[in-house]
């Protein structure tokens, strides 16, 4: 194949927007990959604001809020050195709170987690803050907390930003941007510009770090709101019960705390 053959389609060069709508629905394509080359349409046709969010999505969000997308739910846990994994016990809204984790990883890294088929479960550990205020009105003491999130959380993460992806190339494709090559016309730059960019929400922080265990991969980090965590402490300490129930050892980990 000559170089000029690269990027024909029926006898005319592909444009940008076109790749990234091929690459968009070829599933061997990584999100990452793509990202790239949604960048560089972004930066040809002067949007800044998608510019943005693909920075974010490709270096992680550190301490810029997260899309809804990435706000997910795990079964939150707290480790027995005995039984090991067991669940938290306590009310309906007490679970809901603290099973929330928001999720601030780069694409790149989501992306590496998901590549181990042996992974089903994943761990966003509670921040030592939290798990003492937790731990702080309980008579049982425990020294690790953590959301389990199962895997399609994260391949919806993944699967939503690719869709995403590609209906923000279709619009661009509807208001007649299609670019030649690698370049776009002036006209087609004025129609992008006044083209709704990629919907973008968010709620929260959370700075992922990726860890390693054996069977199950960690997203290390969160953020639970301090104040709500002081009102849920008190709930589980009238939840003790239950949580000896679940399979605690209270006189192997526990200890009151006096303070």
């Amino acid at each position: 194949m000559s170089f000029v053959e690269v990027g024909m389609i029926g006898g005319a060069m592909s444009g940008l927007v076109e790749e990234i709508q091929r690459d968009a629905l070829d599933s061997q394509t990584s999100v990452s990959t793509l990202l790239r080359k949604v960048k560089l349409a972004a930066a040809k046709l002067q949007l800044p604001v998608v510019e943005e969010w693909v920075d974010n999505e490709l270096n992680g969000y550190n301490k810029n809020p997260v899309p809804h997308y990435r706000q997910i739910t795990g079964v939150p846990k707290a480790f027995n050195p005995f039984n090991g994994w067991i669940p938290i016990m306590g009310t309906p809204k007490m679970i809901e709170a603290i099973s929330r984790a928001h999720t601030g990883q780069s694409i790149a890294s989501i992306e590496d987690l998901l590549k181990d088929s042996e992974n089903e479960v994943f761990q966003n550990r509670l921040s030592p803050q939290v798990i003492h205020m937790l731990n702080k009105n309980s008579e049982v003491q425990f020294g690790e907390m953590a959301n389990f999130i199962g895997r399609g959380a994260l391949v919806g993460i993944i699967d939503q930003v690719r869709n995403m992806i590609l209906d923000w190339a279709i619009e661009l494709e509807r208001t007649g941007v299609k670019g030649e090559g690698m370049s776009f016309k002036s006209e087609e730059k004025i129609a992008a510009q006044n083209n709704p960019t990629i919907t973008i929400g968010s709620v929260g922080s959370f700075v992922g770090v990726v860890g390693n265990s054996n069977k199950v991969r960690d997203i290390v980090g969160g953020d639970l709101n301090l104040a709500k965590v002081k009102d849920l402490a008190q709930q589980l300490h009238q939840n003790h019960e239950n949580l000896v129930a679940a399979g605690a050892d209270e006189s192997a980990l526990g200890f009151v705390d006096k303070a």
